[in-house]
């Protein structure tokens, strides 16, 4: 898994945004000052001040730069009639592994998972604009599960009768409720298992 970078961003302003990213997942946006942010980074306030004039310009880039980046869609999973549905379903599983390990990076392996869902919610709270593109996430993901059903169904792996966009909506409703119960009850560590665990038996209900 990786993150996106700017080819004109200096290494200072990566610093930065990248501590600012530790933090917001640490503690949330509204917990973090910008007197907190100068000294984790290590700059002097006039360093610091040069690229960020306030905490919701930091935040925003933040967003840009990191955030919105972080996903279990790699770009190996390119829609290939010859891989089958079952090949997809573990290459998300397994991304998502990689997601929640690169986000530990930087909260530790316990705080990992609620950071991210706190950020998600500080993002509705207080960066409304990127609304759009938390919906063209989502959409972007049931379009994916919808490709792999049907390519499934094209390859003779998945049953033909069943409602493309109900099943489509299974898989994101499954990983959207299995990691919210596992942050929640406190077990992380058993995000993965679970969430191998629903999707083979899901998947063995469905396939042919």
């Amino acid at each position: 898994m990786h993150t996106k970078r700017s080819v004109l961003m200096s290494p200072t302003k990566e610093h930065i945004i990248l501590t600012a990213f530790r933090l917001f997942l640490q503690r949330g946006y509204k917990e973090v000052t910008m007197s907190m942010l100068v000294k984790a980074t290590g700059l002097s306030k006039g360093a610091f001040y040069h690229y960020f004039e306030n905490k919701e310009q930091l935040f925003i880039e933040t967003l840009d730069n990191l955030f919105f980046s972080i996903s279990p869609f790699s770009n190996e999973m390119v829609i290939n009639p010859e891989v089958s549905f079952y090949d997809y379903m573990q290459m998300y599983i397994d991304n998502v592994k990689k997601m929640s390990k690169m986000i530990s990076t930087y909260v530790g392996e316990e705080a990992s998972g609620m950071g991210y869902y706190r950020l998600m919610l500080d993002v509705a709270n207080y960066a409304p604009d990127f609304h759009k593109k938390i919906e063209n996430t989502n959409k972007y993901e049931l379009d994916f599960w919808k490709k792999v059903i049907e390519n499934g169904i094209r390859k003779g792996e998945i049953k033909d009768e069943l409602d493309l966009d109900i099943l489509a909506n299974h898989f994101q409703w499954l990983q959207d409720g299995i990691a919210m119960n596992s942050i929640f009850s406190g077990d992380t560590k058993g995000l993965y298992t679970n969430l191998d665990k629903a999707f083979n038996q899901l998947y063995n209900i469905i396939k042919v």
